[in-house]
């Protein structure tokens, strides 16, 4: 079988990349809005789709908090 293929842009972020978690907490603040407006149409589609979007992104949101968090100095946190 070959190899896939490396697919990284070239500028792909170093093992010491930091996240922005205050922009990241304002995209899920927007998307949370979007949710509710969705809501607010009552058009099961669009309900569906844009629920499901803000369940990924809450969801990808905290695991990386975590994954950040267990490597803050003095956690006992094995990943």
């Amino acid at each position: 079988m070959s190899e896939p293929p490396d697919i990284r842009p070239e500028n792909y972020p170093a093992e010491n990349y930091h996240y922005d978690f205050v922009r990241a907490s304002e995209i899920l603040e927007a998307m949370d809005i979007l949710r509710k407006q969705a809501m607010n149409t009552c058009i099961p589609e669009i309900v569906t789709m844009v629920d499901a979007s803000f369940r990924l992104l809450v969801t990808t949101y905290y695991c990386i908090l975590r994954y950040e968090t267990a490597r803050l100095p003095g956690t006992d946190m094995d990943l």
